[in-house]
């Protein structure tokens, strides 16, 4: 009787086990390749990685790629990785040793001829790869932190309330289905979870930077954990609905300000970074 007892257990444990997998392949960005870095230095004494192109992205962060504006990294839209360090990056990582700093910036762009300044957004965004594609027989509880950076941080990223916006998808490219934007960050770790469905099997977590009209800014963001879960869905308003997506303005090719009755090729720019390019014929 005894050993059946224990046999029994043992099953209990392993499924509860099997149950709990982490789904994300490198969640806590501790799976890095630091010898291959294509980068704008490595900062030895503080473990601060600055990326610079996709391709050095990818090599050092693995199972993680970079699907941002790559030919406009001089704007800082490229994550960099740092490690705990108590006095220079403001505490520990929540996992492991890493941390990915996500950022962007949303920059004023003048030219004289131009009769208004436009603000060019640029966005981080990267996705993590999952073990398998979702199964639609199943479903998975998302959480993840995100901590805001210091005030002494002067690497890559200098100002605070930030946040930033999770999905699911099946390129590593797209963001795809949105779930859930989180509150502005704060300088201890938040955690934010979220239980859903696949509509389409995706096989990817994507991640982008939120955009307000703070210049040059950047969260923290770890420990990525997708797990199989028999919890009810999450419903009603995530808790960054006050970054609901917003129309800032409408400019033409020219970037000058254009009202919605305008004809001609027009630019939509919208509070969460996005732009939309509409072509209006009378």
């Amino acid at each position: 009787m005894k050993k059946f007892s224990i046999v029994i257990v043992m099953l209990v444990c392993a499924l509860i086990v099997k149950a709990q997998t982490n789904l994300v392949k490198n969640g806590s960005f501790e799976l890095t390749n630091p010898i291959i870095v294509d980068s704008l230095g490595v900062d030895t004494a503080g473990c601060y990685y600055d990326m610079i192109t996709k391709i050095g992205y990818e090599n050092m962060v693995l199972y993680s790629y970079f699907f941002g504006d790559e030919n406009s990294t001089t704007l800082g839209e490229i994550p960099c990785l740092v490690c705990s360090q108590t006095v220079l990056f403001g505490g520990s990582a929540k996992d492991g040793t890493h941390i990915l700093v996500l950022y962007g910036e949303d920059m004023p762009v003048y030219f004289p001829s131009w009769t208004d300044t436009i603000h060019l957004v640029k966005q981080g965004k990267i996705s993590l790869e999952l073990d398998d594609p979702l199964s639609e027989e199943k479903r998975y509880k998302l959480s993840f932190w995100i901590k805001d950076p210091p005030s002494e941080v002067n690497t890559c990223l200098k100002q605070k309330n930030n946040y930033v916006n999770v999905g699911i998808s099946n390129y590593n490219n797209q963001l795809g289905r949105h779930l859930i934007t989180t509150g502005y960050g704060d300088t201890i770790w938040q955690e934010y979870t979220y239980v859903f469905e696949t509509q389409n099997a995706e096989q990817y977590i994507t991640v982008t930077a939120g955009v307000n009209d703070t210049i040059d800014y950047g969260v923290f963001i770890d420990h990525f954990v997708v797990t199989e879960t028999e919890e009810p869905l999450t419903t009603g308003v995530n808790e960054g609905a006050q970054q609901e997506k917003q129309l800032v303005k409408i400019v033409d090719i020219l970037g000058k300000e254009s009202s919605p009755n305008a004809t001609g090729l027009l630019f939509y720019i919208y509070s969460d970074g996005t732009v939309e390019k509409k072509l209006i014929i009378e």
